[in-house]
């Protein structure tokens, strides 16, 4: 069984952020640190998502995100994510079935 929590901090590289793993076996990734698709985490985060699978996951574009849909192939990252979508995000990936 995986942690619960994990975090990432490369102060070299700038790397900063933490990693939650849910019940579902939903594990979503944040990460603010200058090499990120964020600002840096002045006022956003890069989000990623991934199941217990390896399977990864990104904001449905078809519903106006308020669901998740499976990446047909590989991996992808969501950019530029605000606190609060960062905190809608992780809703999703928490209650995913």
């Amino acid at each position: 069984m995986s942690k619960a929590f994990t975090t990432h901090v490369n102060k070299d590289l700038d790397h900063d952020g933490f990693q939650m793993t849910f019940g579902n076996g939903f594990t979503i990734s944040v990460m603010f640190g200058r090499y990120n698709y964020s600002d840096a985490g002045e006022t956003t985060a890069e989000i990623a998502i991934w199941d217990v699978d390896g399977n990864w996951y990104i904001l449905n574009e078809e519903d106006n995100h308020m669901s998740l849909v499976k990446v047909p192939e590989g991996s992808d990252v969501m950019g530029y994510c605000t606190s609060d979508q960062v905190a809608s995000i992780m809703n999703l990936a928490r209650k995913y079935k």
